[in-house]
């Protein structure tokens, strides 16, 4: 009996050491993480465009354009911008400005008005071309002798003024303020020579 017991407790021993040898053998299992909630980005949502508009049309001919748009998110905080271009579709001028100080748009509330309001500020396209020779006479201009009631301001000495008049060129005039429009003339590419768009001066409004 002794002999049976100390075998017994012999054999405890070495299946207890055994499993401690066994457990300290075993790898470690990494404690697994669980990943955080991504962490949304605020982004500041889209400034919405609210009064768009555009006029094309042809400028001339030789396939010379012009364009006007405009964008904002109102009508009254609406940019308009103007941009003539070449035969190749590149731009040979441009201009901007603020809708609420042009002629024609400055009231405007709504996108269908703005619609409106912008084919009548580039001449309306129902209308015969505008040409410098329709320009009036030097002396009628101006700071000049016969200077009319409502006069024309060239930005430019008398004899440029008068060739412009006699080349009879496409113009194209556009308000640019409450009180008077400027007058543009295209110079078509020639010769080599790049098409060139040039600021005449500015025809003040009646009233």
């Amino acid at each position: 009996m002794m002999i049976h017991q100390k075998t017994s407790t012999s054999a405890g021993l070495a299946i207890a050491s055994a499993f401690f040898l066994l457990t300290a053998c075993q790898p470690q299992t990494p404690a697994v993480e669980t990943p955080a909630a991504p962490v949304e980005t605020a982004t500041a949502p889209a400034a919405a465009d609210g009064c768009t508009a555009k006029v094309e049309r042809p400028w001339g001919t030789g396939g010379y354009r012009v364009k006007a748009w405009t964008s904002g998110e109102t009508c009254e905080a609406a940019v308009v911008t103007l941009a003539a271009y070449g035969s190749d579709g590149l731009p040979i001028y441009g201009w901007a400005g603020a809708a609420q100080f042009l002629f024609l748009l400055n009231d405007v509330k709504t996108p269908e008005q703005m619609q409106t309001g912008l084919n009548e500020w580039v001449g309306g396209d129902n209308l015969e071309p505008d040409l410098t020779g329709t320009l009036p006479p030097w002396e009628e201009t101006e700071g000049q002798p016969k200077r009319a009631e409502f006069p024309f301001m060239p930005n430019m000495e008398k004899d440029a003024y008068e060739a412009l008049r006699q080349s009879n060129l496409n113009m194209l005039c556009y308000p640019q303020g409450m009180e008077s429009q400027l007058c543009l003339a295209l110079h078509p590419s020639e010769g080599g020579a790049p098409a060139m768009v040039e600021e005449i001066g500015l025809q003040l409004f009646p009233g």
